[in-house]
């Protein structure tokens, strides 16, 4: 078992139908804990070390927290900083996951190489401007934490070449889901294949009523969140927005982009739908890789904001939807810290997957665990997730 745990979706199926959905975790809750007492700096700078999934957007949102708990203010460049490595980091789990984990789900032979490629570009970029992403005392050169030109080229052609058949800015003009059927039948490239397989075969597979997140602005935030993470002990083992589960995510952040508006319209908020989303955002992302006035309407890939009391919460958009870092200092000693990673809002007891694999039809057990392995995979859990099928 892995150090940060896994999950086990559990399906309880007649033989034909899934009655009821369980959802088993065995994630490290209490790591945080191994903060307190520490200085908010050295608690920003050790956060990040206890995950190794998503770990620039740890760093982001450790460092945003400690620094709103402490009333530090972030340079322009420091910001400007985290959104790149954020979105870099994004770009780069979408790649992974669009040629190599989703045609492993789907029975297809993974495309290593373009992945390396992506990685051997970003990587090198991601050394020199994670440093000042994760600092908290405002330094850092105005240069240091841009993007250069060169990799969001060379991003845009392994995406071009490998994922859209065509640019991603020419993609992005199909603003039909008949649009997008017409070019996933042509099966220019493999994730155009595989999404054609999804839309014939399984197009309401996964399909949830359960609603997407709202943008989490701070106004939202301090509404629908901040209350119960603060005062519910749990909280970051199922969390909910005012109450209620939603869904986190590429779905959550591009749900009115033309093209997932068709596709949602279509076949509702399914695995079809997710995996469009995620087709969407990795071209607008490519699209505006490094563009210091990007648009961030639905809500801002990196913020952080203080709160009463020595409290500080870092937001952070990730390739998973949302991730909260809440910390509360006292005498510059770390009094409290909570981490509400997006696996917890997904993967919920009445969230998205639970709800959209109940009353699942499969007439046998390997077909039942493919489907909900795909399920899964579109809404990307940031442990290892086991399925078992049990008769009811």
């Amino acid at each position: 078992m892995s150090i940060e745990g896994e999950l086990t979706l559990r399906l309880a199926w007649d033989g034909r139908r899934v009655r009821s959905v369980a959802v088993r975790s065995t994630r490290p809750f209490a790591a945080p804990r191994v903060l307190i007492g520490r200085t908010p700096a050295a608690a920003g700078a050790m956060a990040p070390l206890l995950f190794s999934i998503c770990a620039q957007a740890q760093g982001v949102a450790a460092a945003g927290a400690a620094e709103a708990a402490t009333g530090a203010t972030p340079t322009a460049p420091t910001q400007a900083a985290r959104r790149n490595v954020v979105q870099l980091e994004t770009i780069q789990e979408y790649l992974w996951r669009i040629l190599i984990d989703w045609p492993k789900a789907m029975g297809h032979a993974p495309l290593l190489e373009p992945v390396a490629a992506a990685r051997r570009h970003i990587v090198p970029v991601l050394a020199k401007v994670a440093p000042i992403a994760r600092r908290i005392d405002g330094a850092g050169a105005p240069e240091a934490g841009t993007v250069p030109r060169a990799l969001a080229a060379a991003l845009a052609d392994i995406a071009s070449r490998h994922v859209y058949g065509n640019s991603p800015e020419a993609w992005l003009a199909l603003t039909e889901a008949g649009s997008v059927g017409a070019w996933a039948n042509g099966a220019q490239t493999l994730p155009a294949r595989m999404l054609g397989e999804l839309i014939a075969d399984a197009a309401e597979l996964g399909r949830s009523d359960v609603a997407l997140m709202p943008g989490a602005r701070r106004e939202a935030l301090l509404a629908s969140v901040v209350p119960a993470l603060r005062d519910t002990p749990d909280f970051a083992q199922a969390p909910r927005w005012g109450g209620a589960a939603v869904e986190t995510g590429t779905l959550a952040r591009m749900h009115a982009h033309p093209l997932v508006a068709a596709f949602r319209a279509r076949f509702g908020n399914a695995v079809p739908t997710r995996m469009a989303a995620r087709l969407v955002e990795l071209a607008a992302l490519l699209g505006g890789l490094g563009d210091e006035c990007a648009d961030e309407v639905a809500s801002p890939w990196s913020q952080a904001f203080s709160l009463e009391g020595g409290e500080g919460l870092g937001a952070v958009q990730t390739a998973r939807g949302l991730l909260l870092h809440f910390v509360r200092v006292a005498g510059n000693r770390v009094a409290d810290y909570r981490i509400v990673a997006p696996t917890e809002w997904n993967f919920h007891p009445q969230g998205p997957l639970v709800r959209g694999l109940v009353g699942l039809v499969a007439n046998d057990a390997a077909t039942l665990a493919r489907r909900a392995r795909l399920a899964v995979q579109a809404l990307d859990p940031c442990v290892a997730c086991g399925v078992e099928v049990a008769h009811a």
